[in-house]
């Protein structure tokens, strides 16, 4: 094959925009794309298609200025990208720059990934309020935060995916972000801290993982009729409405006590979904495998 010549007057630059913006496009780390944005001119210019900007736990280790380095890097790299859909943070960075970012590419942005517990350290608050400023989400991810009361995300319509992983939640605040998000099929809360009573009402939900550390004294109230995978660790009462559609059924306790378990008996089918599913677990475990995965994807940032 002839071999391309971009030693001449054109260079890098005479590559068609098109050919740029899909080599950009499949790259996965937000340092590749500034490194590439400095090829040309060309190629920084297509900067503001980027559909994905992913920053990796030790994205800003070897910089000097620590998170203030972060912060300006990641702005600036959010601002470029007029048309960015995804963003995933895993590296330490400033509560207070958030808001700024997700009102940028408000419009744009489709899945939101974060990990909050560096960015929150020594603050005292992990609601991430300002998640209400992107109301087009559809996926949301959050690692390591601590939540005391409801959230003040507004109404997330289009969400449909929410994952909350290794964090610290009230009862009401667990129940506070799903009622945010009364659209949700996929709802993963790995690895949490909570206690009390967990009331969740999700109409649409289809796939629900509820994995709780602790001393395993929360109680479950699940409203889900079209739900046809249910992993649930931690409870020591479990009460379930709907399952009519129930297909995977886990159930297990941290300490390996009995718990009690029911369901509502109002339901047409709950018994015969859930009496036909061979075999239930029950008892002690480790934390589901998806939370093993979801570490392990994360765990050459530390």
């Amino acid at each position: 094959a002839e071999r391309m010549d971009c030693g001449g007057d054109g260079g890098m630059d005479a590559l068609p925009d098109g050919v740029v913006q899909a080599i950009l496009s499949r790259l996965s780390s937000a340092r590749d794309v500034a490194a590439c944005a400095g090829v040309s001119r060309s190629w920084r210019d297509c900067v503001p298609f980027l559909p994905f900007l992913y920053f990796p736990r030790s994205a800003f280790d070897a910089a000097r200025g620590g998170v203030a380095c972060a912060d300006d890097a990641i702005g600036r790299m959010v601002h470029a990208a007029a048309r960015l859909e995804e963003l995933v943070i895993y590296c330490p960075f400033s509560a207070a720059r958030l808001p700024r970012w997700l009102a940028a590419r408000s419009a744009s942005l489709r899945v939101l990934e974060l990990r909050v517990d560096s960015a929150w350290s020594g603050s005292g608050s992990g609601h991430l309020d300002c998640v209400a400023a992107a109301p087009n989400l559809e996926e949301l991810r959050l690692w390591g935060l601590t939540m005391t009361r409801e959230p003040a995300w507004g109404r997330l319509d289009r969400l449909r995916v929410l994952e909350i992983v290794g964090a610290s939640l009230a009862d009401l605040a667990v129940s506070g972000a799903v009622d945010a998000c009364p659209n949700l099929t996929d709802l993963a809360l790995l690895g949490c801290e909570c206690s009390g009573s967990v009331f969740l009402a999700t109409p649409l939900l289809q796939r629900c993982r509820l994995d709780f550390v602790g001393s395993g004294t929360c109680s479950l109230a699940l409203a889900a009729p079209l739900v046809e995978s249910l992993e649930v660790q931690g409870f020591n009462y479990i009460t379930l409405h709907g399952g009519d559609r129930l297909k995977r059924l886990t159930i297990s306790k941290n300490t390996g006590a009995e718990g009690e378990y029911c369901r509502d008996r109002q339901a047409p089918g709950v018994g015969a979904a859930v009496s036909a599913w061979r075999p239930v677990e029950l008892g002690s475990r480790q934390p589901c495998a998806a939370m093993r995965r979801r570490g392990q994807a994360s765990g050459d940032e530390g």
